[in-house]
């Protein structure tokens, strides 16, 4: 089974707790430590989460995306030091393959030597997918630039970022919209808009989606 995310309301979350924004975006980084676990428990094995959008990349302050950098040297950093203890905490993180997908070549160049670092040295069946850099609309644009004359669907499939579609997908925060995740790949998947902030985001809530999800009858334009 695989569960995309759309992990929203962090900022948010910062403002209510009156926290600084590195502070939310670390609970919030930590927090999907918990979404993993909580994953592999219920017998997901594929997790695709909307880490950082293009628009935000290229749109949000310099001090935003510094903060976000920064974090993410900081955790690749911690669990580099900190693997055999992650690995009992998080058994599953000792199978798992990791992907970054999107237009993470914007990044500074160490940040791609970590990403490619990464990719070279995570390999087993639990698979979990970074959109990093991320827009359903140019990931779109470079599928098409790939594409033969006459191409098929097939072959559209074929030249996307990511090729594994999720069954569903769920966005926190309570906004009701997709903002151009995954257009292609989630045409039938299951959707669903919930109203906590991201780090407020519980196992049970999360018990209770899946739950759901099995009643729903899937028909994929049948």
């Amino acid at each position: 089974m695989h569960v995309a995310l759309i992990p929203d309301g962090n900022r948010r979350w910062a403002r209510k707790h009156n926290l600084s924004l590195e502070e939310a975006y670390k609970k919030g980084i930590e927090h999907f430590g918990d979404f993993l676990k909580w994953s592999h428990e219920f017998g997901v094995n594929e997790v695709t989460v909307w880490a950082m959008s293009y628009d935000n990349y290229v749109k949000r302050s310099k001090e935003e995306i510094s903060t976000l950098l920064k974090l993410f040297k900081y955790f690749y950093d911690y669990v580099s030091k900190k693997k055999d203890e992650l690995y009992q905490q998080y058994p599953v993180l000792k199978s798992t393959q990791i992907r970054f997908i999107g237009k993470w070549d914007l990044l500074p160049w160490e940040y791609q030597e970590i990403i490619k670092y990464v990719h070279r040295e995570t390999h087993g069946d639990f698979k979990i997918n970074f959109l990093l850099i991320y827009s359903g609309r140019i990931e779109i644009l470079e599928a098409a630039k790939k594409l033969p004359e006459n191409a098929t669907e097939q072959d559209l499939i074929d030249n996307l970022m990511l090729k594994d579609f999720p069954d569903l997908v769920i966005r926190t925060g309570g906004h009701i919209r997709t903002s151009g995740f995954l257009p292609i790949q989630s045409e039938y998947s299951e959707w669903y808009f919930v109203e906590e902030l991201w780090p407020d985001f519980s196992k049970e809530k999360y018990m209770e989606i899946l739950e759901d999800f099995k009643k729903r009858e899937r028909k994929f334009g049948k």
